[in-house]
């Protein structure tokens, strides 16, 4: 009994400690939309991919934004921000000029930039690849509710139907 427990432990550890020589990197890039693959060795790093995937299969990737990260970016105040609900921490908050707003996707902080002046009914944005349109009732100053549509580079998309939009 112990031999049929131990034996596909020890093989798990073995091939969980080997590291793959080369990776393949396979775009729909190549001419007239063909695959092309790019070998990737050791580590140096594939060539710059210019979007994130914020969506997939099983819906948004989008992760709150800590106070920490709002304030370094400075939107501690003048801002509009989305939330999944109400009293949750927000995964969108944008300058209500039009100016920067900061999204998270898969841990690293994503920049965007809003395609008109961002107010209590909502707004467009988009960066890296991404795009995200908040779609808000704007009838209560101290928020509302709201549907923001996330889309990525690659066109699959996603929608937060209940979410909480509010400026200050």
């Amino acid at each position: 009994m112990r031999i049929a427990i131990l034996f596909p432990l020890a093989l798990l550890a073995a091939c969980s400690s080997e590291k793959p020589a080369e990776d393949k990197l396979v775009t729909l890039d190549g001419p007239g939309g063909a695959a092309s693959d790019t070998t990737v060795t050791g580590d140096v790093p594939a060539a710059a991919q210019t979007g994130v995937q914020a969506v997939d299969a099983e819906g948004s990737k989008l992760e709150p934004l800590l106070s920490s990260a709002i304030s370094a970016a400075g939107l501690d105040s003048g801002a509009c921000r989305f939330s999944p609900a109400e009293g949750a921490l927000p995964v969108l908050v944008a300058d209500k000029t039009g100016g920067k707003g900061i999204m998270s996707v898969a841990g690293k902080q994503i920049d965007v930039t809003a395609s008109a002046t961002v107010g209590n009914t909502g707004g467009s944005f988009s960066g890296q690849g991404v795009t995200l349109m908040v779609s808000a009732s704007g009838k209560d100053a101290a928020g509302s509710t709201a549907t923001m549509q996330v889309s990525d580079a690659d066109g699959p998309s996603f929608a937060y139907n209940q979410g909480f939009w509010a400026c200050n």
